[in-house]
Formats: structure tokens, sequence, C-alpha cells
């Protein structure tokens, strides 16, 4: 008898607390789900655009190339390959974002531009060579490889219709704080 009122007790808790975490009296847990995903959803609607206004341009992400690019030919010069094989990926990185952000614009006419294509024919060659330059540490067959590379984006540029963008050898170095020196004597 004893062991009955315990199993008798200890569903009605059970039952009470089912009842208990349910959102609203009557609705079962399917409504629920229902109701949670329509939520889910719009929310996910406004995520994405708040997230579309916030995408940088792809000239935003070109800058970005340009700074890392001219960093490479720096470190380069000064053969610090550790640092110039850093730079190497950080451009390479940025390229590859700006295809996450648009791989298909348009020219200034309207045309669409397969920027994947034109980058997955320079990657397969171009960056591969500039790669292996530096793999090597040959600062003859990185100058060579690092012209080779403006001018396969210059190709890209003329592609997506801005023949005046120009790319050329960096003659400053895009910023003072990093020591392009292999073997600096401070900070050590």
């Amino acid at each position: 008898m004893l062991r009955t009122v315990v199993v008798f007790v200890c569903g009605g808790l059970l039952g009470g607390l089912l009842v208990w975490k349910l959102p609203a009296l009557g609705q079962t847990p399917a409504a629920s789900k229902q109701e949670s995903k329509a939520v889910d959803v719009a929310a996910m609607d406004t995520d994405v655009t708040r997230l579309k206004g916030t995408v940088p341009t792809l000239s935003h992400v070109m800058a970005d190339v340009a700074f890392q690019y001219s960093n490479l030919w720096f470190a380069a010069q000064h053969k610090n390959w550790p640092l110039a094989s850093f730079y190497f990926n950080e451009t390479r990185g940025r390229i590859k974002w700006m295809l996450r952000i648009n791989p298909n614009p348009k020219t200034p006419s309207g045309e669409v531009v397969n920027l994947q294509g034109i980058y997955d024919g320079l990657e397969t060659s171009t960056v591969m060579t500039l790669k292996d330059a530096i793999d090597q540490k040959d600062s003859v067959k990185f100058v060579a490889a690092y012209k080779l590379m403006i001018e396969g984006c210059y190709a890209c540029h003329k592609s997506a219709g801005r023949p005046y963008l120009r790319p050329m050898i960096p003659t400053v170095q895009p910023q003072t704080m990093i020591n392009y020196d292999p073997d600096p004597s401070w900070p050590k």
C-alpha cells in the first residue's frame, strides 16, 4: 500500500512538473516548437539584414590586400622570409575574404565578372610561384613572382572594368611599427 502511494505521489509530481514547464496552459510541446521556430526565423531575418549592412565594400578589402602585399615586398627585400611568409598568407587571406563578400561583382557598365574564376587561375599558377620563391628564400625568383602577381592583379582590375587601378611595386613602407630586419637588435 505504501509503495502505491509513493508511486502515485511521484507520478503526480512528475505530471505537475511537465505541466509547469509548458509555456502556456493547454499548449502542446509541438505548438511551442512551432512558435519558437517562427520567432527564430524573424530574429534570423533581422540579423541577416543587419549583417548585410555591415559587410565592407570590395574597395575596403582591397585596401587591406594592398597593405599586406606592400608589407610582403619589404619583408622579402630585407630577406625576412618568415615575415614574408606571414604577409603572403595575410594577402591571400584578404583576397579570399573579398571573394566571399562578392565573387561576381559588376563592372561600371553592369557586366558580371567572375572574380572567383580569375583568382582560381592565379591561385594555381602565379600565387604558387610567389609562395615557392618565399619558401625557397630566393630573392631573384621573388622579384619576378611579385611582379607577375602584380600583372595578374592588374588583369583582374581590367576585367572588373577598372583599368585605372594600376598596382605597382611599393616605394614606401606602408607602416613603420614592424621591423623588417630578420635579426633585429631590439626587442629581444
